[in-house]
C-alpha cells in the first residue's frame, strides 16, 4: 500500500510542485492503506504538492526534504496528525492555503473516520513538529 505512494510520489518530485509533505503511514489495514493512496494521488492531482512516504518517523534528515509538512497516520484512531513548522496561523499565506487544502483532502477522502489535527488544535502533533524541525524533517519558516 504504501507502494503505491510511493510510485506516485516519485512521479511528482519529477515535475516540482511547491509544497513538499512526508507522509509517515503507520496503517495496518488494506482499506486504510487504499484510503491514504487515494489521499496521495487526489493531492497529486492538484499540481500543488510533491510527496514522499515512510513508515515510521525519521530519526534524521530524508533524502527528499526537508517538507513544509508531515503527515502522521497512525495505526488507529480518529485522527491525522499534520505537523507544521509553527503554528498555521503564522504560516505564510501560500502556506497556510497548501494546509487548508491539505486537511480539506483528509477529509473528503477518510470521510469523517479520521479527521486531520495540527499544531493549532492539539499539543501532539506540536511536540512532533518540534522534533521534525531539530531532526531536519520539517523545514523552518523564516519571517
Amino acid at each position: 500500500m504504501l507502494v503505491g505512494i510511493a510510485l506516485a510520489a516519485e512521479a511528482a518530485w519529477a515535475t516540482g510542485p511547491a509544497v513538499r509533505v512526508l507522509i509517515v503511514d503507520q496503517t495496518q489495514t488494506v482499506t486504510e492503506s487504499m484510503r491514504l493512496e487515494v489521499l496521495a494521488r487526489a493531492l497529486l492531482a492538484t499540481g500543488d504538492f510533491q510527496l514522499a512516504a515512510v513508515t515510521e518517523p525519521p530519526r534524521g534528515p530524508h533524502p527528499q526534504g526537508p517538507f513544509q509538512f508531515v503527515v502522521i497516520v497512525p495505526e488507529r484512531g480518529g485522527w491525522i496528525w499534520v505537523c507544521t513548522p509553527t503554528l498555521p496561523g503564522k504560516l505564510p499565506l501560500e502556506l497556510q492555503a497548501a494546509l487548508q487544502g491539505l486537511e480539506e483532502a483528509i477529509q473528503r477522502v477518510f470521510q469523517g473516520k479520521r479527521r486531520p489535527v495540527d499544531p493549532g488544535a492539539d499539543l501532539y502533533p506540536a511536540l512532533w513538529s518540534a522534533y521534525f524541525i531539530k531532526v531536519g524533517i520539517l523545514e523552518g519558516v523564516r519571517g
